[in-house]
């Protein structure tokens, strides 16, 4: 595509979906004028659109002719043009002696993990096939979506852990909008086991079914085409070795014996009194109107909490999580940045809400319940106050009520 804006086309493809033409008319247009475009120019092109002000929920509509921009007529045309893409995109802006691009083949490295992930999750779906093909056996097909959603730890690692420290580099547009489709495909998943447990690979839920895979196979593509050598590009060895760190806590999708990284430093528990001076104190007592505490009484009391605790500073700012959070693990790249980062785009509008009645005082606390990973919990926001009544920040507090 030569002499024209990227974005008013994209806006313009975006204006015909809006108004109903057919998804595939659209797909057709968009590979014919965009064969010759670097997935770069089109993730440039999404974050134009999106500082101009158009929606996450309508630039997300784009996801769906993305993949267009490498079909070829047979699968392993599909996957050369793309390897040939990316290859192109990448030698612009990765100098030639670097092995950047190559993370996801080092055993062990968060893009290694992610991309076996990725692997075992197109076997999945090629197996989804097979069983449709064979006649769709409802307890089978029940059977094989159910296992499907362990695929949720695999979106949590990379919502959690590869898209906020892109946004932190300026890479925006994937990361609202992936995050986005993500959330989509976790209740697609859901509503795909309901319908089949109702009436089996029929009406509604056949169709539901089909596009729900073609998006799951279109997002590994996304992620393993343009995501993942885009955070190869960007982010430093510091931040692989705290992704690496953190990946345990959101679990694993479907792999077993995970693969250790060579190249990981072991992590460190870090434990100090600092005073303003710069002096170290760790020895000293934590004072307090109701007792004192040495540092690591202090550290071993939050841990045996049965709550989960993250406070958010008056500032918005992240500065402590319980380590061990299991309902709602938090990545320690988190801390000392911004809350709103490590959210989905839809949830931040409520985050924010939340945390203005807390600060304002119009509330002291917000508690609600929800389910997550079978457990139900209760989780309650407390507006953090000093004696004078001055907003400190939030603190958030999930318990597990399942067995109460």
């Amino acid at each position: 595509m030569k002499n024209t804006n990227t974005a008013d086309v994209l806006a313009g493809y975006l204006k015909r979906l809006d108004d109903g033409e057919a998804l595939e008319s659209v797909q057709a247009d968009f590979r014919k004028n965009f064969s010759d475009v670097r997935p770069k120019e089109i993730v440039e092109a999404e974050q134009a659109l999106l500082k101009s002000g158009v929606s996450v929920t309508r630039v997300q509509k784009l996801c769906d002719i993305h993949s267009a921009l490498f079909h070829g007529s047979t699968r392993e045309e599909r996957i050369a043009e793309a390897e040939r893409a990316v290859g192109d995109d990448m030698e612009e802006s990765v100098p030639v002696t670097s092995n950047k691009s190559d993370l996801s083949q080092v055993t062990g490295h968060p893009l290694y993990i992610l991309t076996e992930e990725n692997n075992i999750l197109t076997e999945k779906l090629n197996n989804i096939r097979d069983i449709i093909n064979d006649g769709a056996d409802k307890d089978e097909l029940a059977k094989a979506f159910s296992d499907l959603s362990a695929v949720n730890a695999h979106y949590d690692k990379k919502d959690e852990l590869i898209l906020p420290p892109l946004k932190r580099h300026g890479v925006r547009g994937p990361a609202d909008v992936m995050w986005t489709v993500d959330g989509d495909i976790r209740k697609s998943i859901k509503e795909a086991l309901t319908g089949i447990e109702k009436e089996g690979f029929s009406g509604d839920t056949a169709t539901h079914i089909l596009a729900l895979m073609t998006r799951m196979e279109e997002m590994v593509y996304k992620e393993t085409n343009i995501l993942y050598p885009m955070a190869a590009e960007k982010m430093t060895d510091e931040e692989w070795q705290g992704i690496y760190a953190d990946m345990p806590r959101f679990g694993f999708s479907w792999l077993k014996d995970i693969p250790e990284w060579a190249d990981a430093k072991e992590a460190e528990h870090e434990m100090n009194i600092v005073s303003e001076d710069g002096e170290d104190n760790s020895s000293a007592l934590i004072r307090l109107p109701g007792g004192s505490f040495s540092l690591k009484q202090l550290e071993a009391v939050l841990r045996a909490m049965p709550l989960e605790l993250t406070y958010i500073d008056e500032r918005d700012t992240n500065r402590y999580f319980s380590e061990d959070g299991e309902l709602f693990p938090r990545a320690a790249s988190a801390l000392n940045h911004k809350v709103y980062e490590c959210h989905p785009p839809k949830v931040i509008p409520i985050v924010q809400n939340v945390i203005g009645m807390l600060k304002s005082g119009e509330k002291d606390v917000v508690a609600f319940t929800t389910t997550k990973k079978g457990r139900k919990a209760y989780v309650r926001y407390i507006a953090v106050r000093g004696r004078d009544g001055e907003y400190l920040g939030t603190l958030e507090a999930v318990e597990d009520i399942t067995d109460i």
